[in-house]
């Protein structure tokens, strides 16, 4: 149940495209094209649902490298954005985006020792959910109180200790069907916090704090009951039309905010394919269109030999777009799904410039 783990739902997910435009700005990875090369500039169709009152201007791509996407229409990702920025604030999941407690995961609800295990044996009966609880009944109870960093609360009912210990017992995150296991003692309990990721930043929730014999620290349980909060995957993502995007459009499966936010690291999905002679001869791009309180980002991958023999991998592929303006409280939306997109540190291979 460890902290760190790779998000490969996000990454699976974002095969496919969707985006909102006003502005769609194309990031490239290309090598520098010979000076004087201007990005092109594409117009946009009709939106068939105006994302505001006033209509967006024209799109247009740049590129960092001074060259321009290959193999996808910016047109169509523009028209493609304007519709999920659209769509987006009166789905299911954005109706309370910004005002409910959405997690990504169930998973985020829980968290392993910091310092981890004394033994393999240990780690394989806390995954297993077996534990026994031996301490004498806790003093007290979490606050019923989710606060964000801006300084908004909420007031949720809270686990008792015995229901956010049967919770952890039966976690579904490192099961080991065919280990056999002694029982893992639980020697207390006591009122905690943890900081739990959320649609609306990083929050501190209600929690349990239970002390494992023999793991120098403690495991804790958010105290959030069902109903209290959603999950982001328990939403159906919309089913988008990627086909007029182009073969080279992939799906941005994470975007990462500068300090300033003005501008957007993107880690790319999909394999790259590398030449086994050792040139690096794919090149990738990211694409951002800016539309009301939405932000829509894609990309794009190109290999220039795709029949040579190469080696495949699945290493995220990062570059950056620049927003016309600070990101703010907008919601970055992944154009492949309509959803959003992860604000995670970039783990990948930067563009080759």
């Amino acid at each position: 149940m460890a902290r760190a783990r790779c998000r490969l739902a996000p990454l699976a997910a974002c095969l496919g495209v969707s985006a909102a435009a006003g502005c769609a700005v194309a990031s490239s990875g290309q090598p520098a094209a010979p000076a004087g090369h201007s990005a092109s500039t594409a117009a946009s169709p009709p939106a068939a649902h105006p994302a505001s009152p006033s209509p967006p201007p024209s799109p247009s791509t740049s590129s960092s490298a001074g060259s321009s996407p290959t193999g996808v229409n910016v047109a169509a990702f523009d028209a493609l954005a304007r519709r999920e920025a659209s769509a987006w604030p009166n789905s299911p999941l954005g109706k309370i985006w910004k005002n409910g407690l959405v997690v990504p995961l169930d998973d985020d609800l829980s968290s392993g020792p910091s310092g981890g295990f004394p033994s393999a044996e240990a780690k394989e009966a806390f995954g297993n959910g077996n534990l026994v609880f031996t301490g004498p009944p806790p003093s007290g109870a979490p606050a019923g109180i989710v606060t964000w960093p801006d300084g908004s609360r909420m007031r949720v009912p809270v686990l008792s200790e015995a229901q956010a210990f049967n919770v952890l017992k039966n976690n579904t995150g490192g099961r080991c069907p065919s280990c056999v296991t002694a029982p893992l003692a639980v020697t207390a309990a006591k009122p905690a916090t943890m900081r739990v990721p959320t649609s609306r930043g990083t929050a501190s929730v209600p929690a349990w704090s239970f002390t494992l014999r023999g793991v120098s620290t403690p495991v804790i349980q958010a105290a959030l009951p069902p109903g209290s909060y959603v999950t982001q995957y328990s939403f159906h993502a919309p089913t988008e039309q990627l086909g007029p995007l182009g073969k080279g459009f992939v799906a941005a499966s994470e975007a990462t905010p500068s300090a300033d936010g003005r501008t957007l690291t993107l880690t790319l999905a999909g394999s790259s394919c590398d030449p086994l002679r050792g040139k690096l001869e794919s090149t990738w791009g990211g694409l951002v269109a800016e539309v009301g309180g939405m932000v829509v980002v894609g990309g794009w991958t190109h290999n220039a030999h795709p029949n040579a023999p190469c080696v495949t991998d699945l290493m995220g592929r990062t570059v950056t777009v620049q927003l016309a303006k600070p990101l703010g409280d907008r919601v970055i939306l992944d154009a492949a799904t309509g959803w959003p997109t992860p604000a995670v540190p970039v783990l990948g291979m930067p563009a080759p410039k």
